[in-house]
């Protein structure tokens, strides 16, 4: 005859059991000092996403706040944004932590990449796709790889309407300006540095940049 165990000792090895998988079944707690990757910031009470590219968080985006110049009134495309002078581009109020970005900023994006700058230029690489959209492009779609999103917005210059499809150009903070084209041929991309475009009669597309966070 099979013994029977006493009612006691059931329930403590029941009440062991229930224990051990309750255990088991516990999330891990959040650790409290490690950063959170944003996924959206707000400027001027609109949202605009982020993302984190390397060690630097990015809005991937175009800016469309107050003030600028619209694509063309009654043709908008949202994708753009809006164009900005360099004396607006530095007078938008940012959050804590987010500024208009430096040269040095869209080096460490591009070299990131695996884009290899000589002299601020790089020709005809195939790393410069991962920061061109796939979108909106006249003969090369980029890949997008690396979320940045670049659209071929193009810019304005003494107020004409902006001739896109072929050039993604942003502000930086210098009042130099960063290009990714189409090539002549429209065989492949470059990416150039330009450091005359300080002229009040520019007007570029804004993005945004937090690396202390």
């Amino acid at each position: 005859m099979k013994t029977r165990q006493p009612l006691t000792w059931l329930r403590q090895g029941f009440l062991l059991a229930l224990t051990v998988a309750l255990s088991c079944c516990q999330k891990s707690p959040v650790d409290p000092s490690r950063p959170q990757t944003p996924t959206v910031v707000r400027i001027m009470d609109k949202e605009y996403p982020v993302r984190l590219i390397g060690q630097q968080q990015w809005t991937v985006s175009n800016y469309a706040g107050p003030g600028g110049r619209a694509y063309r009134p009654g043709d908008e495309k949202p994708a753009y944004g809006r164009y900005y002078s360099l004396a607006e581009a530095r007078a938008v109020t940012l959050p804590a932590g987010w500024r208009l970005p430096t040269l040095q900023d869209y080096r460490r994006l591009v070299q990131q990449q695996g884009v290899v700058l000589t002299n601020d230029r790089a020709m005809g690489q195939e790393a410069i796709k991962t920061l061109a959209s796939t979108t909106n492009w006249r003969s090369i779609a980029g890949t997008n790889a690396s979320g940045f999103d670049a659209q071929p917005a193009g810019y304005s210059f003494q107020e004409s309407d902006p001739q896109d499809g072929n050039i993604a150009e942003f502000w930086t903070a210098e009042g130099h300006s960063i290009s990714i084209q189409e090539s002549a041929a429209g065989k492949a991309h470059s990416l150039l540095f330009y450091s005359t475009s300080d002229s009040a009669a520019y007007r570029f597309p804004l993005r945004f940049v937090r690396t202390e966070f």
